[in-house]
């Protein structure tokens, strides 16, 4: 794929697995590292739009979401402050299998058990974990209520109201076991949807994510339980629907894939 190597922060890891990274080499255009960036104003002071480590450090290096806590309405600050560990922990094992990969024994090289299969697997489960995560806190610290302008319209568009769009996030937060994300098909040009039961099984290419919402339990058992559509409730009272309008003007004006590059 043409265009030119950036570094894109976004994302986070699973507990079971008590790690992710934040930082991740991905072939992009610069304007959509850019809108993977954009972040709600009640922490975009604090921050959390960390540079890359210098040569020879860590490359992911855990953003800044503490401002979030006590700043939510429904989501409480022990529960962003326990979520918020979790993604530090992702941070560490990215960091860690990025660094062994570099050394990692070849020879027993084999598809059903080897070393290299293992850290490669768990690589992309840890990166991808950690750059759902960073949209996902990215798009919490707003009001709610709807979006505006050219984004209503492509969510209108796509769904023919922004109730009926409300309803299906609901329901998709329902069904499925981790993410929910909202994304730019950049093959289609269009707003599009998918759920992932984890964080590298089901993840779409071509395709920029726009509004995440993490359904994995670790995102609101401290405050509801196993009462998930309390949590849905309350994660819709706090997007950041300037965020999301910012990453989804920047993405349509600058797609990144083979489609938009040949």
């Amino acid at each position: 794929m043409a265009g030119k190597s950036e570094k894109e922060v976004i994302g986070n890891y699973e507990l079971s697995k008590a790690g992710l990274l934040t930082r991740r080499e991905v072939l992009t255009m610069g304007a959509v590292a850019a809108a993977g960036a954009l972040v709600s104003p009640a922490f975009a002071a604090a921050g959390n739009n960390a540079a890359p480590a210098a040569s020879g450090g860590d490359p992911y290096v855990a953003k800044d979401f503490s401002g979030l806590q006590g700043k939510l309405d429904g989501l409480s600050s022990s529960q962003i402050e326990q979520h918020l560990k979790l993604y530090k922990g992702y941070i560490g094992k990215a960091n860690e299998l990025r660094s062994k990969l570099k050394d990692v024994e070849l020879a027993s090289a084999n598809a059903t058990y080897s070393a290299v299969r293992e850290m490669l697997v768990e690589q992309s489960f840890a990166v991808n974990g950690v750059i759902y995560h960073e949209f996902y806190f990215g798009n919490l610290g707003g009001k709610g209520g709807e979006p505006a302008g050219d984004l209503k319209s492509a969510i209108e568009e796509r769904w023919g109201s922004i109730a009926k769009f409300n309803d299906f996030l609901k329901a998709a937060g329902k069904s499925v076991r981790g993410w929910v994300v909202i994304g730019y098909n950049t093959r289609g040009g269009f707003i599009d949807s998918f759920g992932l039961d984890t964080h590298n099984i089901g993840s779409p290419a071509n395709f920029v994510p726009l509004l995440v919402l993490d359904v994995y339990e670790h995102a609101y058992m401290v405050d509801y339980g196993i009462d998930r559509a309390k949590y849905l409730d309350a994660f819709m009272k706090n997007v950041d629907w300037d965020v999301v309008s910012k990453r989804f003007n920047i993405t349509r004006k600058h797609p990144t894939g083979l489609d938009a590059t040949i």
